[in-house]
C-alpha cells in the first residue's frame, strides 16, 4: 500500500498532466477521467459532517455532492496549484459541493452554507468567546479565500525556525484533513506547542481578513 506522500505525488502528476491539455480537448477529457479514477481508488475525498439532517437526507446530499464534485474537477482542473496537496484541493472543492448540494436536496435555497465545525477555533479566536461544541456556518466565500490565498499571504506566513511550515499548510491540515495536532506534529517534525502557538498567532493576525468573508 503506497504512503500518503506517494499517493499525493501520483495524483499531483496526473493533475498537472490534465491541466496542461487545452480545455475541451480529447486529451484533457481523458487525462481528467484518469485523475478522477485515481482519486476514487485512493479514497481521498472526505464528506463534511453534519448532524442537522436525518441519515437519509444526509446520504442524498452526499451523493449529490459527489456528482457535483466530479463536474467541478472536470471544469476546474486548471485551477489546481501544484504547490498544494491534491487532497487539500479536492476536499476544499468538496466542502463547496456539499454546500451546493444541500439546498438542491432539501429544497431550501436559503441554506447556502453548511454547518462545519472544524473551523471552531478560528471563530473562537475571532470573537474571543469561550464556546465549546458549537457548529458555525462557514460561507463559501471564506473557504474560497483560504483555498485561493490571494497574494499568498497565508503561505508566506512561515515559522521562523521551521521555514517548511506555513500558516496555509496548518489551515489545510486542521480544516480540510481534520488532523490532530499530534499527527501534524509527527509529520512536520515540530512540537505541538510550537505549531499551535504559531497557528493562534496567525488567526489573530489575519482576523480582519477572515471577518471580511464572514
Amino acid at each position: 500500500m503506497p504512503t500518503k506522500d506517494e499517493i499525493d505525488d501520483r495524483l499531483k502528476q496526473l493533475a498537472i498532466a490534465a491541466k496542461n491539455y487545452q480545455p475541451k480537448t480529447l486529451g484533457r477529457q481523458q487525462a481528467v477521467t484518469k485523475f478522477i479514477m485515481e482519486v476514487e481508488t485512493y479514497k481521498i475525498v472526505k464528506i463534511p459532517q453534519n448532524t442537522k439532517f436525518s441519515a437519509q437526507v444526509y446520504r442524498e446530499i452526499c451523493a449529490e455532492a459527489r456528482q457535483i464534485l466530479l463536474l467541478r474537477i472536470c471544469r476546474e482542473i486548471h485551477n489546481y496549484r501544484p504547490e498544494n496537496k491534491v487532497s487539500q484541493w479536492v476536499n476544499f472543492l468538496m466542502i463547496k459541493c456539499f454546500q451546493e448540494a444541500t439546498p438542491k436536496v432539501i429544497g431550501r435555497r436559503e441554506l447556502s452554507t453548511v454547518c462545519y465545525g472544524d473551523m471552531d477555533l478560528i471563530f473562537n479566536q475571532l470573537e474571543k468567546q469561550q464556546l465549546q461544541n458549537e457548529s458555525y456556518q462557514i460561507g463559501a466565500a471564506l473557504l474560497d479565500m483560504i483555498a485561493d490565498d490571494p497574494d499568498d499571504v497565508f503561505q508566506c506566513e512561515v515559522m521562523r525556525k521551521y521555514p517548511h511550515v506555513n500558516f496555509k499548510l496548518l489551515l489545510a491540515n486542521k480544516i480540510i484533513e481534520e488532523k490532530s495536532w499530534q499527527d501534524i506534529s509527527n509529520e512536520l517534525g515540530v512540537s505541538v506547542s510550537s505549531l499551535s502557538s504559531f497557528y493562534l498567532r496567525g488567526l489573530e493576525k489575519f482576523a480582519p481578513r477572515f471577518r471580511e468573508y464572514l
